[in-house]
């Protein structure tokens, strides 16, 4: 039962799609008023004779009887009556007569939609038959006819079993009942073909890795403007969003693996993580285009608003387009390194971006084969490590490409991001049977383009008032050039998902310690001058 209702919630716009289309059309083609009259198929018309005559030495023989009104001059005369201009035989064929020897009397009934033609055909054999039958006729004895009723129409009964209401309203609210059971018949069929996931469970039963941030839907404008929204509104739910998935990364990329890892979360117990240096955070999706490039730029936005030195690098060498996100033209870059490392030093590489304290190393010019440039680029991730407190990689999808899976083994981390709606049940356990090969750890999944509640718990929306009601002047304030050095970046007071807590999300322990190894950032020009001061 759980199960139907999570359908019924899912899929609610077809149920009520196929309920009001079927009550609005019963409503057009149901007229205002209508009549038991109008609404019955046919009439029927009976005239009733009595039979007499009979002696005792020979009996009227009522079959006999009634074999002359359906054949010979009776039906002719009928038909003369009637202006019947057909055969006969025709006519009478329409005429049904019944003999009751109890009782000595025949019924001529006649059957036709129109009911004052019923009654005439009835009544035009009736007579007829009395008058033919005033003089004997052979086989028949003596036998005379009396007209004990006349045919009057009376509309056939609708037989039985269901009938349809005749009012306007009770029709329309039956077809909305009915469209109500077709549309959930067809919410369990799009159920059954469409396996899309969309919810955060749906998700984690089908990687069984934590959800570790969900991020709402971006409003039209900010998806078209391609913003980074952790720089641009840093007080949105959405900001707050990437800094959730911020803080379980910086508590889980130096921990050791858990014996409660699965093959299919992708971890080993023997393994441990190099804790020197800067964290490698590989950021990868199971497909193109969900959501994996704009996480990268707005989780790098989010570590360097706590101090530190953030480096990102495009190594989606076959799709490269992070440098738009943080206003920097395509020029060397990693495959330029790659493919001649003597040419130029990695360092001249590195270029400044719009967001303050985050650098990064573009995808290069030479990308005619991005497969055998991934395979080499484990002297390059090495040397980043002393380059910067964060490096963060955008790589390519693990199901469209297989360059991510020479990337995997060196990093510390991997951040699934998966958009809602567009991952299937079979993808999804196709890319957790691809981690759990490879024994790196995995933070979590970062859920973007979430159709849940905005404030699900407590987080969105709490302290954000004035943030999310000043009206913001349209534009992009995160591409604006700034000369400051990254020391001079005043670091925001941590917020409550940012404090040292014991966070369980799914299951998924996170420690209330800092990692072990790594330092912390250097404290800001303005935060020297005043601790110097007081």
């Amino acid at each position: 039962m759980r199960d139907y209702l999570t359908i019924a919630r899912r899929r609610w716009p077809v149920i009520i799609a196929c309920a009001v289309v079927a009550a609005a059309v019963t409503w057009v083609i149901t007229p205002a008023q209508s009549s038991a009259a109008k609404a019955a198929p046919s009439y029927t018309a009976t005239a009733t004779l009595l039979v007499g005559g009979g002696t005792a030495e020979q009996s009227v023989s009522l079959d006999r009887v009634a074999l002359y009104v359906k054949t010979g001059e009776i039906p002719t005369r009928a038909a003369a009556t009637l202006g019947y201009e057909g055969n006969p035989a025709v006519l009478a064929s329409q005429v049904a007569v019944v003999s009751d020897p109890a009782a000595g009397a025949l019924t001529i009934s006649a059957s036709s939609a129109d009911g004052e033609q019923a009654a005439a055909t009835a009544n035009a054999f009736a007579d007829e038959a009395v008058t033919y039958f005033s003089k004997t006729r052979p086989g028949t004895g003596r036998a005379k006819l009396t007209m004990l009723q006349e045919a009057t129409p009376i509309p056939d009964a609708i037989g039985g079993g269901f009938v349809v209401p005749p009012s306007r309203a009770l029709r329309t609210a039956l077809a909305a009942l009915v469209g109500l059971l077709l549309g959930f018949a067809l919410a369990l069929v799009l159920q059954r073909v469409d396996s899309r996931l969309s919810t955060r469970d749906e998700v984690h039963a089908a990687l069984g890795l934590p959800i570790i941030a969900e991020v709402p839907k971006l409003r039209q404008a900010q998806r078209r403007n391609g913003e980074i929204t952790v720089a641009a509104d840093p007080l949105s739910h959405y900001s707050d969003a990437y800094r959730a998935a911020r803080t379980a990364l910086m508590h889980t990329v130096s921990r050791q693996s858990s014996s409660e890892y699965t093959a299919r979360r992708a971890a080993s117990p023997e393994r441990r993580v190099e804790a020197s240096g800067a964290r490698l955070i590989l950021v990868t999706s199971a497909n193109a285009a969900e959501g994996k490039t704009t996480t990268v730029a707005n989780l790098a936005a989010s570590f360097a608003e706590t101090g530190q030195r953030v480096l990102v690098l495009d190594a989606d060498l076959r799709s490269p387009d992070t440098h738009n996100l943080f206003d920097v033209p395509q020029g060397a870059g990693i495959s330029d390194y790659i493919s001649d490392p003597g040419d130029v030093t990695l360092e001249a590489l590195v270029r400044p971006t719009s967001v303050p304290g985050v650098r990064i190393i573009t995808a290069g010019t030479r990308l005619a084969h991005p497969a055998s440039l991934a395979s080499r680029m484990g002297h390059l991730l090495a040397e980043v490590r002393g380059m910067a407190d964060v490096v963060i990689i955008d790589s390519a999808p693990l199901l469209a490409a297989s360059d991510v899976f020479d990337v995997l083994p060196i990093v510390d981390t991997v951040l699934l991001v998966v958009r809602s709606g567009r991952l299937t049940d079979v993808a999804a356990r196709r890319v957790a049977e691809l981690l759990g090969r490879f024994q790196v750890p995995i933070s979590g999944v970062v859920l973007v383009g979430a159709r849940g509640r905005r404030a699900d718990g407590y987080g969105y929306g709490y302290g954000y008032g004035h943030g999310e009601k000043k009206k913001r002047k349209r534009g992009r304030p995160a591409r604006v050039a700034d000369d400051r050095q990254p020391e001079d970046f005043i670091a925001p007071p941590p917020t409550r998902a940012e404090q040292p807590v014991d966070l369980v999300e799914d299951g998924w322990p996170f420690p209330s310690q800092p990692d072990a190894g790594h330092e912390e950032a250097p404290p800001s020009r303005r935060a020297r001058r005043t601790s110097s001061s007081a």
